[in-house]
């Protein structure tokens, strides 16, 4: 059997591309941004709309408590905090979700 890697790119573009992760029987998305603007933002937002629209399931992002530019970025997304977990190397963490509607 082949192996799969966990993280599947799903929406590549020159400025960013977003991948989902399926792992605890959930899907956490993850995003390389390698260029930032009003214009990245506003496709980001649109593309990040799109995905979740054919999804039924909510997406998850797994957000270090220290990185606040990684918190303004996910809140930014429309994630919003569902609880806080210790990973398995012991540190805190916490874990935002975002339904189909951006909620």
């Amino acid at each position: 059997m082949a192996h799969i890697p966990r993280k599947q790119p799903v929406i590549v573009t020159d400025d960013y591309i977003l991948y989902l992760e399926f792992a605890f029987k959930s899907t956490f998305i993850h995003c390389d941004c390698f260029k930032w603007n009003k214009t990245v933002k506003k496709n980001l937002l649109e593309d990040l709309q799109k995905l979740s629209q054919l999804r039924t399931e909510p997406l998850f992002a797994i957000h270090e408590i220290d990185d606040k530019k990684h918190l303004k970025f996910i809140t930014m997304l429309g994630f919003k905090h569902f609880m806080d977990f210790i990973g398995a190397d012991n540190k805190m963490r916490q874990l935002f979700v975002r339904n189909q509607n951006g909620t």
